[in-house]
């Protein structure tokens, strides 16, 4: 639990100030609140005996009155009626602080996952799925986690103060009745030991389960056309109800054992209540304690149900907390694969492409997916890659902008390897537009954009005309305001992959990276693409991975991949007049185009 407490230490430490409230004013108000019961005692004495208790805070009391020229009973009301009063303040004041940190705790934790997630490399994302790591970042961190880190653990810090003041005022009126009543405490740590692995389980075995859950939901909804269209709906709600039962019965289990264990824990110190009203009132019949003492003394009993609860609370929360800190742990302790490494200046990087003796393979694995790769690309120049499926092309490609680093040789931009400069530079010097485009629920412009508010309109108009979307958004019911549906649903996919150019392109980056982004728009489409782009940015280097004999013979230089391997390269006619691998993989796309 020691390293748990590190780990939410490092947020506290970025405020000091409410920290230092909530760690000096806490122990203030439990000390003014537990002499309440005191002013009472000494009421009731006074009032039953009409002599003053013979105690020094009865005195100062009486002191107060005589200055103020009141009755001594008036001077215990005020007296009761002011501590109370600041009592109340200081509390509300501490709770008010209390339930600010919780708030910035849950935000504080979301956002610092979410920074790590997005770092992390392909690696991480076969690991975790989606569903599970929305769970992580909602379920373990609102609803385990946030409440806990501050009002668990400052519940805990009162209540152990509370129950330090109470028992030892308990103490001061009679140290026997006191030993009797505190009989339940070792009873209650006894039960909190045997009860922490069974929590342990069932608050993991939940946490698995709401995962899985959320998971089959995520999958199910992104995935919602192909269940329609192989007629799954049927079989797609039945495993909804076998994750909703299993998440059910964890629940369910995990409930049961809280509510036993709060139990135990609230209704083992009533015992204390019965003791102190049993003993307590034998001993008021033999004068060996005065009735204003009995009653503080029950104030005392009573003050102290609700901090052990608290406590109780504490302890069976802080189990759960553990498997919530352990998941988020599991997150940060995946190293990223990619580090920024140099420093940036904020500028554009020019110059050109060189790949160096480049391999690339996962971790382990005996086949190396990109394997042994030399070639050089010069600014303004078309580079296309063909291959067959898993010749590794997009691998290649990925490399470019450091989605991966190769496992071997080294890749120089500018005359300098792409280590040398920073993640943010080089990124922002390549446009990236992946096989698959990825859009979000949200408007076009806002697609475009992609929270790049310093992109004026001027450039996002200019994005949309070399992309060949203007005519379409122009069509579109609200334009640029249009909202394109989940992942894009309400558009083409011509238009998806033309949206993801613009994108690309409204950044006028350097270097653009095509992976077949463009299988989906026809060949006149395409080539007004190209003229338009290569009029706008002569000097851009494009990097294609493409099936379109059109796009093919533009280019200036194309590589043939094979297992990883180059095995030709040359332009489109010196790779035709070789007769070799190219030649056979074009005929085929032109035979495809054909049928098409």
């Amino acid at each position: 639990m020691l390293n748990k407490l590190k780990w939410i230490w490092e947020y506290y430490k970025r405020y000091p100030y409410v920290l230092a409230v909530l760690l000096i004013l806490t122990p203030v108000q439990a000390a003014i609140q537990v002499t309440v019961p005191r002013i009472i005692e000494f009421a009731i004495d006074f009032a039953k005996t009409g002599k003053l208790p013979e105690h020094r805070a009865a005195e100062i009391i009486s002191g107060f009155g005589q200055s103020l020229g009141i009755s001594l009973e008036a001077a215990f009301t005020i007296a009761w009626i002011g501590v109370g009063l600041i009592s109340f303040i200081l509390y509300t004041y501490v709770q008010s602080h209390r339930a600010w940190m919780n708030l910035k705790l849950e935000w504080l934790f979301r956002q610092d996952a979410f920074k790590g997630i997005t770092a992390k490399g392909p690696d991480f994302f076969n690991r975790f799925r989606t569903g599970d790591l929305l769970t992580r970042l909602t379920d373990d961190v609102a609803e385990k986690l946030s409440w806990f880190a501050c009002s668990g653990i400052f519940r805990f810090y009162e209540a152990m103060l509370m129950v330090v003041f109470t028992i030892t005022m308990m103490t001061m009126i009679d140290p026997i009745l006191t030993l009797w009543t505190a009989g339940p405490l070792p009873i209650l740590i006894i039960v909190f030991f045997k009860s922490a692995t069974i929590l342990d389980k069932r608050y993991d075995r939940l946490q698995s389960n709401i995962s899985g859950f959320n998971n089959l939901m995520e999958a199910c909804f992104s995935g919602i056309r192909v269940v329609k269209a192989y007629v799954r709906e049927k079989a797609q709600k039945g495993k909804f109800n076998t994750a909703a039962r299993n998440r059910r019965t964890a629940e369910i289990s995990a409930v049961k054992a809280t509510i036993f264990v709060d139990s135990l824990y609230f209704y083992i110190w009533q015992f204390g209540i019965i003791i102190a009203l049993m003993a307590g009132g034998y001993k008021v019949i033999n004068a060996d304690l005065s009735l204003g003492e009995l009653m503080a003394f029950i104030f005392y009993v009573i003050y102290l149900v609700f901090p052990m609860f608290d406590i109780g609370q504490f302890l069976v929360k802080s189990r759960q907390s553990a498997v919530s800190i352990n998941r988020l742990l599991e997150l940060e302790n995946v190293p990223p694969m990619i580090a920024s490494q140099g420093d940036g200046n904020g500028k554009p990087i020019e110059g050109n492409l060189s790949f160096e003796n480049v391999d690339f393979e996962f971790q382990g694995s005996e086949r190396k997916i990109v394997d042994n790769i030399h070639f050089d690309a010069k600014r303004g120049q078309t580079i296309a890659l063909v291959g067959k499926i898993g010749s590794g092309k997009s691998w290649l490609v990925n490399m470019i902008p450091r989605l991966v680093d190769p496992t071997g040789g080294i890749i120089k931009l500018g005359g300098r390897g792409l280590k040398e400069y920073s993640l943010e530079d080089l990124r922002n010097s390549v446009g990236y537009v992946p096989q698959e485009p990825v859009l979000f629920s949200d408007t076009v412009e806002n697609n475009i954009r992609f929270g790049r508010d310093d992109i004026d309109a001027q450039t996002i108009d200019w994005a949309i005309e070399v992309s060949q979307l203007k005519n379409e958004i122009d069509g579109f019911p609200e334009g640029l305001d249009t909202k394109i549906g989940v992942r894009g649903m309400s558009i083409s996919g011509g238009q998806k992959q033309r949206l993801a150019l613009a994108r690309a392109l409204v950044g006028k980056p350097r270097i653009l990276i095509l992976d077949d982004c463009t299988s989906a728009l026809d060949s006149t489409t395409e080539s007004a693409l190209w003229d338009a782009l290569h009029e706008v940015l002569p000097g851009i280097m494009a990097i294609i991975i493409t099936h379109r004999p059109d796009t093919l013979e533009r280019a200036d230089n194309i590589i043939v991949l094979e297992d990883g391997r180059i095995v030709e390269t040359g332009n489109h006619d010196e790779l035709m007049n070789n007769g070799g691998r190219y030649a056979k993989i074009y005929r085929r796309y032109k035979l495809e185009e054909t049928v098409k």
